[in-house]
């Protein structure tokens, strides 16, 4: 399991572990290798909170199969491009380093991860195992949704208990308007278009492109979009910026997802005459597919034969300090 110790090795007994609080960091997950890439596909389609099948006590496995062996073979072009396998566990594990250095000794950080190793069963095996009967579950997903924040939420409960394992477990259930998190971007946007031909933020076009959602689920009552929404307009009030867009990528399947669509947006900047466009992943807090190969790759192409000269995307915060001080801050003030 990918976990961060702050102790020396065999230093406390599971009796004095129970004095520390736990920090579970939640996360998505991604393929440790091109082979992982349809068990990880089958594991995410097996997720009753966000893919509903009819009759899926009896057929969600049998859907979750099929979807995973149709769609591998373009998701494992995406991995290898980028190296083979997601690098989403290598970005959190150094999150996690920073978090435990930021806490100090009376907590303990571990990562969870929805879809592939370390998984939820063997995290709740670990902080039983410990003694841990206070635990924060802190989720890498800045804005709620059912479909990230929730299914990591359910999927602990579930296994908790199966295991017979009952802590008092406090969910921060969103951080969207965090100050040192609304900070951190806009630093980190100011940071990056310093680096264009020309930085004058009026000859820019300022994308922030978010993870979309079908409409079905916003309409529903999901919150996410509000919470997008929201930390969007954050940061463009902390920027100041004459050109930004709020935009929406990874669509699949033939439902309506929000809009607009991040390629639609790249064409249409492209046709009124734009050069120089900077592209932030607004949803996430940690480089991966959607931002090094979608983002990165995919979009990229797209807006150079567009004749868009200057693309850039934006890196995500990773364990940039002021993302580490905003992650301590939420911890505290939960333990408070």
């Amino acid at each position: 399991m990918a976990r961060v110790e702050s102790r020396e090795k065999g230093a406390d007994s599971a009796a004095h572990m129970t004095q520390r609080t736990a920090v579970v960091l939640l996360n998505l997950g991604g393929p440790d290798s091109l082979a992982a890439v349809r068990p990880f596909l089958f594991n995410l389609f097996s997720d009753p909170d966000i893919f509903k099948f009819p009759l899926g006590f009896v057929t969600q496995k049998l859907f979750a199969w099929l979807i995973a062996r149709r769609r591998e073979h373009e998701a494992a072009q995406g991995y290898a491009a980028i190296g083979g396998k997601s690098p989403l566990l290598a970005n959190t594990e150094r999150q996690a380093r920073a978090l435990q250095q930021a806490l100090g000794g009376d907590y303990d950080v571990h990562i969870c991860m929805r879809y592939w190793h370390p998984m939820t069963a063997q995290v709740v095996a670990e902080l039983k195992a410990h003694g841990h009967q206070r635990v924060i579950l802190l989720p890498l997903y800045p804005h709620y949704s059912l479909t990230t924040t929730g299914s990591s939420y359910n999927e602990f409960q579930r296994d908790c208990r199966r295991q017979g394992y009952a802590p008092d477990a406090r969910l921060i259930r969103e951080w969207y308007d965090q100050p040192d998190y609304v900070d951190a971007i806009a630093a980190t946007i100011r940071d990056q278009a310093a680096l264009l031909p020309d930085p004058e933020p009026v000859n820019i076009e300022l994308l922030f492109s978010a993870h979309g959602l079908p409409q079905k689920i916003v309409d529903a009552g999901d919150p996410y979009e509000t919470h997008i929404r929201a930390t969007y307009e954050a940061v463009c009030a902390k920027l100041g910026w004459p050109r930004t867009t709020l935009c929406y990528q990874s669509r699949v399947g033939p439902l309506k997802w929000l809009q607009p669509y991040t390629e639609d947006v790249i064409r249409q900047k492209a046709a009124a005459g734009a050069r120089q466009l900077l592209v932030y992943p607004i949803a996430f807090v940690s480089d991966h597919i959607e931002t090094l190969y979608e983002l990165g790759i995919t979009y990229a192409t797209l807006a150079r034969s567009l004749g868009i000269g200057q693309y850039h995307v934006v890196p995500a915060l990773n364990d940039d300090p002021r993302l580490i001080r905003a992650l301590a801050k939420l911890v505290k003030e939960a333990t408070a």
